[in-house]
Parts: C-alpha cells; sequence; structure tokens
C-alpha cells in the first residue's frame, strides 16, 4: 500500500473531506463544512488527508480545545478497503507528531465503547485512557449509528507523559453485538447499550480509568 499522509490547509485542499465524512457514516448533515474546517484550522487545528494517488481513502480532524496542550481529535475517517491495514493508527500517530510539533502534549476524542476495534486501537495501541463517561453525547445521529443513544466514551492520549500506574482494576463485560445491529438499532445493541452504560458510567464518575479492552473476551478493564 502506497499511501502518502498530507497536511490539508486551503478550502481547496479541504473540499474532499465533508464528502469523504459522509461517505463513512452515512446519515444526515452532520459532517463538517469547509467553512468550520478552515475556520477551526486558523484558530490552531489540524487536518490530515491519507491519499492514494489522488484518491482520498482516511482522514484525521482535530481542534484547540480550552486546554492550550489538548487537541480535540473530531474525527478519524478511512475508507472500508484500506481498514485493517494500520492506517488508522498511521494517521493518529501523524497527527500526534503534529501536535508535538506545535506545543501540544495530549490529544482527546470520543468513541462507542461498542465498537471495539476502535478501542483496541485507541486503549491498546495508542495507550489513551477512558476517562469520562457521556450518555447520548451527540443525540441522534443515523447511518452506522442507528437511531441508538449516541453513548460516548472520552479517552485522552498523553503524547509525553508515561501511562499512569492503577493500584487497582476490575473488568467488565461487553454483551455481543455486531456493527450492523448497531445500524439497524437492533434490539440486541440498544440492550448492550444499556448494560455497558450501567457497569462502565458509575466507575468513571467515580475516578475509575478505562485501561485495556479485549476484543476477544469482550471485556474492558478499568483501573484507579
Amino acid at each position: 500500500m502506497t499511501v502518502e499522509l498530507r497536511v490539508l490547509r486551503t478550502a481547496d485542499e479541504l473540499a474532499v473531506l465533508p464528502e469523504f465524512e459522509g461517505k463513512i457514516w452515512g446519515g444526515g448533515d452532520d459532517r463538517v463544512s469547509v467553512n468550520m474546517l478552515v475556520a477551526c484550522l486558523e484558530e490552531g487545528g489540524v487536518a490530515i488527508g491519507a491519499f492514494d494517488g489522488e484518491r482520498i481513502v482516511g482522514s484525521v480532524f482535530g481542534f484547540r480545545t480550552f486546554d492550550p496542550r489538548v487537541l480535540h481529535s473530531h474525527y478519524m475517517a478511512v475508507d472500508p478497503e484500506y481498514r485493517r491495514s494500520g492506517l488508522g493508527e498511521q494517521l493518529k500517530r501523524r497527527q500526534a507528531e503534529w501536535c508535538v510539533d506545535n506545543a501540544v502534549t495530549a490529544m482527546r476524542w470520543t468513541f462507542d465503547p461498542l465498537q471495539l476495534t476502535n478501542a483496541h486501537l485507541n486503549l491498546n495501541k495508542l495507550g489513551a485512557f477512558g476517562v469520562t463517561y457521556h450518555v447520548n453525547h451527540y443525540g441522534a445521529l443515523g447511518g452506522i449509528n442507528g437511531s441508538l443513544p449516541s453513548d460516548r466514551l472520552t479517552v485522552q492520549w498523553e503524547l509525553e507523559r508515561p501511562r499512569p500506574a492503577f493500584a487497582e482494576s476490575f473488568v467488565l463485560d461487553v454483551p455481543a453485538v455486531s456493527p450492523e445491529q448497531i445500524a439497524a438499532s437492533a434490539p440486541e445493541a440498544l440492550h448492550a447499550r444499556l448494560a455497558v452504560r450501567d457497569a462502565m458510567a458509575p466507575h468513571l464518575a467515580d475516578g475509575w480509568k478505562v485501561t485495556a479492552v479485549d476484543r476477544a473476551e469482550r471485556t474492558y478493564t478499568l483501573g484507579r
């Protein structure tokens, strides 16, 4: 695979991102517009595209937060044909390099805790840890999210600090559910959503962090 990662800066360069975002997630008009991308980049954000020739096959976009040392990595999108190739990890690590070069020392983002492949990248490969559980964080999303409540886990990735050690740990189970069941808002998906919410949210509110995931066993490990 010969894919080039490019930092995108101008409106013309950014024009491919909304259409690509819509292709990946489907749904309605929640994609980030070009004018919003330009404004966020002007204030210190970053957008990176992955291109196979002139075809966009992946992207990440993030913006500055109220904490000047933290970038919120709003989304990462990878073309289905290029998944399981390591491209998602490459995009995140390239974004992290940009952060360090621009005096940003941590990244935050959200993901659906039912999506264990995303959890594996975020927790196990990158070394981020879950810090906050949000109930129906974005409201109705549609597309690959179906009509489920959009519960999300915020993770934080410290780029220049060692991962904290935890004296206590415990494991919680994630009921079996597929991306197809989530997109279809199947009863099994709603059951899984509520089960993870009930098990995870109170612990994070009490100071626990999500530290790892086991995709085969369908479990999360929490520590504090």
